[in-house]
């Protein structure tokens, strides 16, 4: 049986966009954070919990969402990105699904994905195709 429950906006925004991209209801949302709480918290110290609540002021991934596309944004992702190991994917400019790779040495590939494994191509060549895809 359902109880009614008082829930802050930027809590309802985040499950709402967190609920579209897992196909969940906001109220299913909600849910799948407080069960995978309940199933966490056991396993923290006591001293990780007091830092959790200490620490816990996050940005709100609506906030986040909607930042995206700002240069702060941008750096954010970018940071992210580097910190991530090799190789590193980003769009070629102009081309749509085409890809250059970074590898850790830093050279640099053109390609795509075909079957979810990468393909070198031919800048130019690549584009005759995309054109009889798009």
């Amino acid at each position: 049986m359902g109880q009614p429950v008082k829930l802050s906006d930027a809590l309802v925004l985040d499950a709402r966009i967190a609920g579209e991209a897992q196909m969940r209801s906001i109220a299913g949302q909600v849910e799948f954070w407080a069960k995978l709480g309940q199933a966490v918290e056991p396993l923290l110290s006591s001293r990780q919990v007091l830092e959790l609540r200490r620490t816990g002021q996050t940005k709100p991934l609506s906030e986040l969402v909607a930042s995206v596309e700002t240069p702060e944004g941008r750096a954010r992702t970018k940071a992210y990105q580097e910190s991530r190991p090799y190789p590193h994917y980003r769009q070629f400019p102009g081309r749509p699904r085409v890809y250059i790779r970074t590898a850790a040495d830093r050279t640099e590939t053109v390609g795509r994905f075909v079957n979810r494994v990468f393909v070198s191509v031919d800048v130019e060549s690549s584009l005759v195709s995309i054109e009889r895809t798009a």
